[in-house]
């Protein structure tokens, strides 16, 4: 059964993941997995050096995004398709809009009016209570996430090791909504946990002797092999299962995008292409006479020919 990893931090969810993009995509491909998600927080920064170095490594990356709410549950979002990810980046654009640099200002009605085509995972909360339960707020807003999301809602599960995993999975099982295995990843290998304490230290304004349980409890947050994660949720297989089948429905790839220039009126009938070399032309004889010298006329047509391949007249 293959397994992919859909909950990775980077090193551009400032101050909180320990790796760059390109080493996690490295990991990835050292343990033979062919894809994996980045999911930075309220940010899709990381994706494109994730893209180029997925590239070189022959596997793939789900581009996504963790959305942490004013008023719910954070939520891992996976678009589908390029007019899914064209409503992520307008979900992140609003969030954007509302706060100063470096925040992001989102509530759970945003991403109901911009949730056609993503596919969502919840990530719940890190304990149970007192009773060894969630709290019946979030049974409230799962419950209120499931109502408009529908069959594209999941739950996150990963382990903590603090000792109630068993009780916490099972929890979660029944809650109603498919339970996804993930790592919670925030680095590709266990030796960069140390950096990640520093990290949450100065983003905590505390030292490494006072921070306690501000940091992660052990260095479990790193890429694990299929085989590892089959093991940990080997009660569970449906959980391994399921990631595969959240990845294969995000078919959506960065290289699909294009730029795609704005419409000019052309009061003369001339393409872009054609009123470029007009002016261009123009502009030469002005410059150096009718008698265009033969080394800048050459110039000028391998300049035109290479801007007209490129289709960046409008441009």
């Amino acid at each position: 059964m293959s397994y992919t990893e859909l909950q990775v931090t980077t090193n551009f969810s400032f101050l909180r993941g320990g790796s760059h993009p390109g080493e996690l995509v490295e990991q990835a491909a050292k343990y033979g997995q062919a894809k994996i998600a980045i999911t930075d927080r309220n940010s899709v920064a990381g994706v494109v050096r994730a893209h180029m170095a997925a590239k070189e490594e022959g596997i793939q990356i789900m581009p996504a995004c963790r959305l942490d709410l004013m008023d719910g549950p954070s939520l891992l979002a996976y678009p589908t398709d390029q007019d899914a990810w064209a409503r992520l980046c307008a979900l992140l654009t609003t969030g954007n809009l509302r706060a100063e640099k470096g925040d992001c200002h989102l509530c759970r009605q945003d991403v109901f009016d911009h949730a056609k085509g993503i596919k969502f995972m919840v990530v719940p909360p890190a304990a149970l209570n007192k009773q060894f339960d969630f709290d019946e707020v979030f049974k409230a807003d799962l419950a209120a996430y499931r109502e408009v999301i529908g069959n594209d809602l999941y739950l996150a599960a990963s382990r903590s090791y603090s000792g109630d995993d068993a009780k916490r999975l099972y929890r979660l099982s029944r809650l109603g909504v498919p339970m996804v295995a993930t790592n919670d990843v925030h680095y590709h290998e266990p030796a960069r946990r140390e950096l990640q304490d520093i990290l949450t230290c100065v983003r905590e304004k505390s030292t490494i002797q006072n921070a306690g349980f501000l940091l992660h409890p052990n260095a479990e947050r790193h890429l694990k092999p299929t085989d590892e994660m089959q093991r940990l949720f080997r009660q569970y297989p449906d959980a391994i299962r399921l990631t595969q089948e959240i990845a294969d429905a995000c078919v959506f790839s960065l290289d699909t995008l294009k730029y795609i220039e704005p419409e000019e009126i052309s009061p003369d009938g001339l393409t872009p292409q054609e009123r470029l070399t007009k002016f261009t032309w123009e502009g030469a004889r002005k410059r150096f006479g009718d008698d265009v010298p033969k080394k800048i006329g050459e110039q000028i047509e391998f300049e035109l020919a290479f801007i007209e391949r490129k289709n960046l007249a409008s441009y």
